[in-house]
């Protein structure tokens, strides 16, 4: 049998262990009636615990008491873990089917249960909470959430997850009409990609679409170019899986030399599950119309050398991208068509846009209508440029009511992700 002091030792080591397991600091886990020195005596086994201090360690750390206190786990409590993560599984995959409603409805029924909750399962009930918010059009309620789940200290540059979260930050916060906010988050969260990694790879190119079209929507032209600048060359660099993976084993490696053994394991796990090459190559396309579109501002527009690379990315987006991404492209083709005085073929990839955003309009049918109109206008069609004015009048009106509730219409999806599994 144990004596109370090899128990109070085990204790704290169980206590050390775990919460280095998870990320975190010990100032992550003090507070009023914990310090950090009253925890460092607890992890040295030179204090006993108190069973109100075990509990909330406990709460903190996503374990059990009974964990704490044994190391072991009760099977109905190993039973409960499993089924919570299985709950939030069949809500993700509700998602990645399109259901959105019930896999929101899911992953809240999951952060409501009572804790101890695994802190893996409620981090991925949180992101697959933000996305189905998203997707429901309710991007001011994800915004809440991402930027909870961002403060993390578990979560660092170098992970999937804090990715898909910096992005969905940068995102939800154009769509809220926030893109001042949209651009400060994405520079942030360049710098600490590029902390981790020596060059630039796929997390930044990833991270820089939604960049640019925050500094584009921000009037931050200089930064944009410089930044489709920097990046622009990675798109002839992506090779075949072995040498993007090689990338992060190199981070790896330097992140193991530095002492950082849990960034060091986090960057190992991405060399071996990268994403889709079709992925990859979608947003090397949406970085090419991002280009060519930044080409068209600005006193000196160049819209020949705009018009091959918005080319270039419309053949790479027809065979990997969605409606909204081609259509963000054809409207690029229309100001540039009108930037060359060729009316009726802008006038042709303003109707062109439209047909691709189907029902899924919102601002690209203002920006279409808005071409169209000035197509008409250049040729003298009177009538029909007013029409045309008179409906980008009823979409902003539509657009402004959505930005009110907290909303954006779905049409302003343009620098998405495709709908991945959270």
């Amino acid at each position: 049998m144990e004596s109370g002091q090899d128990a109070t030792a085990e204790i704290g080591r169980r206590l050390r262990d775990l919460r280095r397991e998870r990320g975190l600091k010990q100032s992550d886990l003090a507070g009023e009636g914990l310090s950090v020195s009253y925890l460092s005596l607890l992890e040295s086994g030179k204090r006993a615990v108190t069973p109100a201090i075990l509990r909330r360690l406990a709460g903190g750390l996503g374990c059990t008491v009974e964990y704490l206190r044994t190391g072991q786990e009760r099977d109905h409590e190993l039973e409960r873990q499993r089924d919570l993560l299985l709950r939030v599984t069949l809500g993700e995959l509700a998602l990645h089917g399109g259901e959105y409603g019930s896999g929101l409805a899911a992953c809240e029924a999951v952060l409501a249960e009572p804790p101890p909750i695994d802190q893996d399962t409620r981090r991925r009930a949180g992101l697959a909470r933000a996305h189905a918010l998203e997707e429901l059009d309710r991007p001011g309620e994800a915004l809440a959430v991402l930027h909870e789940l961002y403060r993390d200290p578990a979560l660092g540059a170098g992970s999937a997850a804090w990715l898909r979260l910096a992005v969905a930050l940068c995102r939800c916060h154009l769509r809220v009409g926030e893109p001042a906010s949209a651009g400060e988050l994405g520079r942030g969260a360049l710098a600490r990609l590029d902390q981790v990694f020596a060059a630039d790879t796929e997390d930044h190119l990833a991270l820089g679409v939604v960049l640019l079209e925050a500094h584009h929507r921000s009037g931050r032209l200089a930064e944009a170019r410089a930044l489709a600048d920097r990046l622009l060359p990675h798109s002839g660099r992506t090779g075949a899986p072995p040498a993007r993976a090689a990338v992060f084993r190199h981070a790896s490696r330097r992140a193991q030399q530095r002492g950082d053994t849990g960034l060091a394991l986090t960057l190992a796990e991405r060399a071996l599950v990268l994403p889709a090459a079709e992925e990859l190559a979608r947003q090397l396309g949406l970085l090419r119309a991002g280009y060519g579109a930044l080409l068209l501002e600005g006193p000196a527009p160049e819209p020949v050398l705009a018009k091959e690379y918005l080319a270039s990315a419309e053949r790479e987006l027809a065979r990997r991208g969605c409606g909204t991404d081609r259509a963000g492209c054809a409207l690029s083709l229309a100001r540039a068509e009108l930037l060359l005085g060729e009316y009726a073929a802008g006038a042709a990839q303003a109707r062109r846009a439209l047909e691709l955003a189907g029902t899924d309009q919102g601002m690209i049918g203002v920006r279409a209508w808005l071409h169209l109109g000035e197509a008409r206008r250049l040729q003298g069609r009177a009538r029909e440029a007013g029409a045309a004015l008179t409906t980008v009048a009823r979409l902003l009106e539509t657009a402004t009511a959505g930005v009110v509730a907290g909303q954006r219409p779905a049409g302003c999806r343009a620098a998405r992700g495709r709908r991945a599994r959270p």
